[in-house]
């Protein structure tokens, strides 16, 4: 277990993670972490029901503080709380993976962090709109913050979320200090998240360049935006989705992989012993579903993970997904990729761990690494809980590049 995840839930990597990432968020005022302990106090090890029950009833005070806050005339502090109860409410939501699209509770979440996001994003400085990007005969929905209304031509970043997370999530967590900065940020659901999961049915592709040109067509088309200063950041299992799309999309000045992946199948292929990989071979998917799901009853993470996978690739077989999943390779394309690229590697990644230096080791193009310690805080998977220095690794970067 990473050294970070001993300590909220010493006997569940999951909830620990999640936890860790939840409080993560306070380094752009989304969480208090005095309260995220306290929260996480009251909760049994692997108890998802109580999970969703005090989560949630953190997002309900939250967005009660808000309320007070604004009748008050008080939006600072509103803008705050709303962001709060956004994370918690998302945080509420995260093992809910029965049965999303049938689940009320799960969808009412859902909504209500999404709403909390932008009731926050009305208190800002920063212009905000929600946008459709046309896609394939439809529209994936995007966010778009900027530093103000002007028409000025401005360097600007594209998040890239991974395999749980949402635009609303990234966006101004991630974009506050491009905002800062003068940039634009633009997020975007695209298939097997958020929105374009939940309520387009849109499910994963592992030929992602098919989701990044039409959104990079979409940015380049505002006149906001410089189009010689496109960056791409990826997230999670983005750092797969980004590095893939720009084997093929080179219109980008800079990719930066958080973290950087060359094989996500990885990830469930570390945890199928070699019995799981004879019988998925050899035609007993029944005895490997079985097996799948006595594993499911103890391992929080590993529960959730294949969960989550039946719902975000549009499968019904718990080892369809493992299936699923090596797709998502880079292999026999890596060598495409031209684009100045950063692959940021957190050393204690029990998701991914060693893939960074995989990708990295195999790319051709101009290319950085940047590492992170135990001692700063910052090597749990994506840097979670480390904002300040993973921006600042970031932005080094970037400054140095660009300018």
């Amino acid at each position: 277990m990473a050294h970070l995840l001993k300590h909220l839930f010493p006997n569940n990597e999951s909830f620990s993670f999640e936890a860790l990432r939840a409080a993560g968020y306070s380094n752009t005022r989304g969480a208090d972490v005095s309260e995220v302990i306290t929260i996480c106090s009251r909760i049994p090890s692997g108890d998802e029901d109580k999970w969703l029950h005090e989560w949630r009833a953190a997002g309900d005070r939250a967005a009660t503080n808000a309320r007070t806050s604004l009748a008050k005339g008080n939006m600072f502090d509103a803008r705050d709380a709303f962001l709060r109860a956004s994370n918690y409410y998302r945080t509420a939501e995260f093992y809910r993976r029965e049965d999303p699209f049938n689940d009320e509770l799960s969808k009412a979440l859902e909504e209500l962090s999404r709403s909390m996001f932008h009731e926050a994003t009305n208190l800002m400085p920063f212009p905000t709109i929600n946008v459709g990007i046309p896609y394939e005969g439809t529209n994936l929905p995007g966010i778009i913050m900027r530093p103000d209304n002007s028409d000025e031509p401005r360097p600007t970043i594209i998040l890239n979320g991974g395999y749980d997370s949402t635009k609303e999530e990234v966006i101004y967590s991630l974009g506050a200090s491009a905002l800062e900065r003068g940039f634009n940020v633009l997020a975007f659901d695209g298939p097997g998240q958020g929105q374009a999961l939940r309520d387009q049915r849109l499910f994963f592709r592992h030929d992602w360049e098919n989701v990044v040109t039409p959104v990079v067509d979409y940015t380049i088309s505002q006149p906001f935006v410089d189009n010689n200063k496109l960056i791409i950041i990826g997230i999670s299992m983005g750092g797969y989705l980004v590095a893939r799309a720009s084997a093929f999309e080179h219109r980008a000045a800079a990719i930066v992989l958080n973290d950087g992946i060359y094989d996500f199948g990885s990830a469930f292929r570390n945890k199928t012993p070699a019995l799981g990989k004879y019988l998925m071979n050899n035609g007993w998917d029944n005895m490997m579903n079985w097996l799948m799901h006595r594993r499911k009853q103890w391992d929080t993470g590993f529960n959730w993970g294949v969960s989550n996978g039946k719902w975000v690739f549009g499968l019904t077989s718990d080892v369809d997904v493992i299936r699923e999943v090596n797709k998502y390779t880079l292999e026999g394309i890596v060598e495409n990729i031209k684009t100045p690229t950063l692959v940021l590697d957190a050393p204690d990644d029990h998701f991914l761990q060693g893939q960074p230096k995989e990708l990295y080791d195999r790319l051709k193009c101009k290319k950085d690494i940047g590492e992170f310690t135990r001692e700063e805080g910052a090597s749990a998977h994506c840097s979670i809980g480390a904002g300040s220095r993973l921006n600042q690794v970031v932005w080094d970067w970037l400054t140095e590049l660009l300018f």
